[in-house]
């Protein structure tokens, strides 16, 4: 099918820029250029990387924190109204999320108008905002180990009219708070017993490194009497990324109870739930409860937690932790496509004989027909005595397969287009069918740039920069610059509803299919373009911009690229190049 059969519809739904947390903020332009949006401009990424010359760079798009901060406040006033609740927001910035200079300062400059906090967990955080000691007192929480430098610390905000609430977990940290009962506010953790779900669910139950249980909590107020009067916070965290609404509501739901036990046993003065960062970012934005895609948003997250809470007799204020709503869209990585090579073995003219596949009648008879050839091929495969031109045979007979099997899918679905759904029902035929044939050799390093796909296989939409008013042509991974075999990025979820013809399903050149109309399926490459003679292509990592920071390591001595950073400015935009005489990995 020719490009004009394909359109930026298309390509918007492909990639999963119809995203409510960053569509503000990332689109496509009329020409298929990748644009960032701020303050009514309109810039490509493309022309950012060729202004500065760069292979690859991290942009910060610093409006997005702002813009993340307004929907956290907005939703939440909106859930109160709905619920006629009138607990408050107390919302804080998580540092270990990203405490990049630029990131702590932008989050303190947006978010001074509604009173915006720090939560921090080591003295090097506390340390990272000690340069707002000065200015208008905020909300400071303290988690983590304690130690008498932090307390000492906290105690000079405290004494500048800052709110500082520091949760104990353990009998010597209840001692230590104890000295410094007049200035700061006590929180404790308590292990939840609910269960989420979610990759970081290692965070509760009674086995978890995190809090104390109820009974060991009840126990210590006996040796630590004081703890009955100045405590005011309860923290039930449920884990990271909780994908499944029911589970934040069961997180509220035992939340609410202990709060209400605990007053009504005489903790007079607690008046807030410290809920964590559960609310899940959208790394795909398709509501299905999966690990990439929670099946709710910010307002139902509020929406959620108030209509539970709003039954307790004093309706309790909420700490708001979550800093990967906040951090996440404002980052995208950039990488330029240095090279592209075969992925697997290439064709020869001399292989052994695959006529099954042009004779199949039906993905049925494919599929096993299939399973059957590649059984034998596999043993073939293991035997470590042939000769050079065995082994040459062996290589050109598994390319030939894959290559017959791509077309023959293609033939299937053209004959009979409903077969293009039934293919999820032969998962041998699918894995081939959906398989990468392009290896794309790319200006980054997952270790320095994405380290959690290594560290929890968490998953980024990838997208090109440009050509996405075009059909992309493969399927290919994404290799990169280490000399480790885990710096390779394949994985790809697509989910495209706007399919009118079966044509679009599969990409232009090497005959991948890359859609099922109104299904999730999961790729095992990337749908890009191959690059033309002489064009600069890249790709881009979207939603980036928590824990990549502060997670990013050093493989092969490979890391700190370029960065470009976007923000807002009266009636117009400021972009400025940090760290531009790098030039990228690649000079």
């Amino acid at each position: 099918m020719s490009d004009s059969e394909w359109g930026i519809g298309l390509s918007r739904e492909l990639y999963g820029l119809n995203n409510y947390m960053r569509q503000e903020f990332i689109d496509v332009d009329d020409e298929g250029f990748l644009v960032v949006k701020v303050n009514g401009s309109s810039i490509r990424v493309v022309d950012l990387m060729k202004k500065y010359g760069l292979s690859n760079a991290y942009v910060r798009v610093l409006p997005a924190i702002r813009w993340a901060m307004d929907q956290v406040v907005k939703s939440y006033h909106e859930a109160c109204e709905r619920n006629n609740y009138n607990g408050r927001l107390i919302p804080v910035y998580p540092l270990k999320v990203d405490a990049n200079p630029v990131v702590v300062e932008t989050v303190w400059r947006y978010g001074r108008k509604y009173n915006w906090g720090f939560e921090v967990g080591t003295p090097q955080e506390l340390k990272r905002i000690e340069r707002y000691l000065g200015e208008e007192p905020g909300v400071i929480v303290l988690d983590g180990f304690k130690t008498v430098e932090e307390l000492e610390t906290l105690k000079k905000y405290a004494e500048r009219s800052w709110r500082v609430i520091v949760t104990i977990e353990s009998d010597r940290e209840a001692e230590l708070v104890g000295k410094y009962a007049g200035l700061l506010e006590v929180g404790v953790r308590i292990k939840p017993m609910s269960r989420t779900g979610s990759k970081w669910s290692l965070s509760l139950g009674f086995s978890s490194k995190f809090g104390m249980t109820l009974s060991h909590f009840l126990k210590m107020i006996k040796d630590f009497p004081h703890l009955k009067e100045k405590l005011t916070t309860i923290h039930i965290h449920g884990g990271s990324q909780i994908t499944d609404i029911k589970a934040v509501g069961k997180i509220a739901e035992e939340s609410l109870r202990i709060f209400q036990d605990l007053r009504d046993a005489g903790f007079e003065n607690l008046s807030v739930i410290d809920m964590g960062g559960g609310l899940a970012y959208p790394y795909l934005d398709l509501r299905d409860a999966s690990y990439e895609s929670p099946n709710y948003t910010i307002r139902d997250y509020f929406n959620t937690i108030l209509s539970i809470f709003k039954n307790s007799g004093k309706h309790p204020d909420l700490v708001f932790e979550n800093g990967r709503i906040i951090t996440s869209a404002h980052r995208i990585v950039v990488a330029k496509v240095l090279e592209t090579r075969e992925y697997g073995p290439e064709e020869l003219e001399e292989s052994l004989d695959i006529d099954f596949v042009r004779k199949a009648r039906s993905m049925q008879e494919l599929e096993r027909k299939l399973i059957e050839f590649k059984e034998v091929l596999g043993k073939m495969e293991f035997k470590s005595d042939w000769g050079v031109k065995a082994k040459l045979i062996i290589e050109s007979t598994r390319a030939k397969m894959i290559s017959a099997v791509a077309m023959k899918v293609m033939k299937l679905v053209d004959e009979k287009p409903e077969d293009l759904t039934s293919i999820l029902k032969y998962p041998t035929l699918f894995k081939i069918a959906t398989s990468p044939s392009r290896r794309f050799m790319v200006s980054y390093s997952i270790f320095a740039d994405i380290p959690d796909k290594v560290i929890v296989n968490q998953y980024f939409q990838v997208v090109p920069a440009s050509r996405l008013n075009e059909k992309p042509n493969v399927l290919a991974s994404l290799s990169d610059l280490t000399c480790d075999s885990m710096g390779e990025f394949r994985e790809f979820y697509s989910y495209v509803r706007s399919i009118t013809d079966w044509r679009q399903a599969f990409t232009g050149i090497d005959n991948r299919l890359m859609a099922v109309p109104g299904i999730k399926i999961k790729l095992g490459g990337i749908p890009l373009h191959l690059p033309l003679s002489g064009e600069d292509y890249y790709v881009v990592f979207l939603d980036t911009g928590a824990y990549q920071d502060m997670l990013a390591m050093k493989h092969n001595l490979i890391g700190e690229p370029p960065e470009i950073v976007i923000d807002e400015e009266y009636n117009g935009v400021r972009i400025e190049c940090i760290k531009c005489e790098n030039n990228g990995y690649t000079d």
